[in-house]
């Protein structure tokens, strides 16, 4: 009977808490989950920046496309407001500029440079018939070789993605 009382008390007495195995598989298990969920979060806001400069991207192929199989001449544009509703890309033929061809709201959060200075507003016109741009800003004269329109969600501001024009030739893309 005496010999019950102290296997019961040395059972008690050897709970000593957790082992540092215990401890180091838990902070493992921890540090992986903080790992995901800071991946998922940055993921979640770069795709603002993704989303808008593929918009971009592509609406600057439609409008090239139209400008040389259409007649008319067709300005393509974009605006980025500080009120991401009223933020769009659009195609205006300029014999009908009434409703816009096409009008793409964007309704995401981004901030955009082109050539490293700030922009809300860009507009370019390509030419019939080599595809070429023509005309940057209402204006033929201050034409650059290569505009590189960078567009960077507010919400995360290391996620930074580019669009580039060569306007010699009329052909754009974007990074990867």
């Amino acid at each position: 009977m005496n010999d019950r009382r102290l296997n019961r008390n040395r059972m008690m007495n050897d709970d000593r808490g957790i082992s540092l195995v215990e401890l180091i598989v838990v902070i493992a298990i921890m540090a992986v989950m903080v790992g995901i969920t800071s991946f998922a979060v940055g993921m979640m806001f770069s795709r603002d920046a993704n989303y808008v400069a593929v918009r971009i991207d592509d609406e600057m192929t439609e409008a090239r496309t139209l400008a040389m199989s259409k007649a008319g001449k067709f300005r393509y544009e974009f605006h980025i407001d500080s009120d991401p509703k009223n933020s769009y890309v659009r195609i205006i033929d300029l014999d009908n500029p009434d409703p816009p061809v096409r009008n793409v709201p964007l309704n995401k959060s981004v901030t955009v440079k082109v050539n490293g200075a700030a922009a809300s507003d860009f507009s370019l016109m390509f030419d019939k018939a080599k595809g070429n741009v023509i005309q940057v800003n209402g204006s033929d004269s201050a034409i650059e070789k290569v505009y590189t329109i960078e567009v960077t969600s507010v919400r995360n501001t290391s996620k930074v993605k580019t669009v580039s024009l060569i306007t010699t030739t009329g052909r754009h893309y974007t990074d990867k």
